[in-house]
């Protein structure tokens, strides 16, 4: 990470909730528009990396049987368990080197791919590609505003649905976006023979 996982354990240990997602109608909009743009209204095991205190978790977590939530701060993994969600686990863990086994049939991926070294990225993308089930949904999300990494929102976005879309040439893309934010969901094929 170009932001290590220490750093992000003091964040949360100064603040209870560092970026106002608890508060912010900012950040409430920004998670209902990219919860919309999920085609599907349920499925069956979903992942979010970067699960921050879990308020998106809710979300998220509404729509799937099971959710796991992946975060670098262990103060952070503690306020999402805290939250109670009966179909939801929350663990430890930095991507690409924590990335959970199985299939997902939904990944998300909101404002956590540029705190990526480009290395980091690529293999934290070819995880999406190996463990995204047919017919899964990956939603990615990003902060268009400065920031302390060496990635932007754009670039990762746009490097993850490439890679994706040339994998999954019959892939469904839904868009949204703001001046502050970009968001995207890659649907892959349920066909083997629609993608490669």
């Amino acid at each position: 990470m170009t932001r290590d996982a220490a750093s992000f354990e003091r964040l949360y240990r100064a603040r209870r909730d560092p970026w106002d997602y608890e508060t912010s109608p900012y950040e409430a909009d920004k998670y209902r528009r990219c919860i919309d743009l999920l085609p599907r209204d349920r499925y069956g095991r979903g992942l979010e990396v970067g699960c921050s205190i879990g308020v998106m978790s809710a979300l998220i977590s509404a729509r799937c049987g099971l959710l796991l939530g992946l975060d670098a701060a262990p103060t952070a993994v503690a306020r999402a368990r805290a939250r109670g969600f009966a179909n939801a686990l929350f663990e430890v863990g930095e991507v690409p080197r924590d990335w959970p086994d199985g299939q997902w049939d939904l990944i998300v991926l909101s404002e956590v791919l540029y705190y990526l070294t480009p290395e980091a990225l690529e293999a934290t993308i070819d995880a999406v590609r190996r463990s995204l089930a047919p017919g899964g949904t990956c939603l990615v999300a990003g902060y268009l505003g400065p920031t302390d990494t060496r990635l932007t929102a754009r670039q990762v976005e746009a490097r993850l649905l490439d890679r994706l879309g040339a994998e999954w040439p019959g892939h469904h893309l839904r868009r949204d976006s703001d001046a502050s934010w970009i968001a995207a969901s890659l649907t892959r094929p349920q066909s083997p023979s629609a993608g490669r």
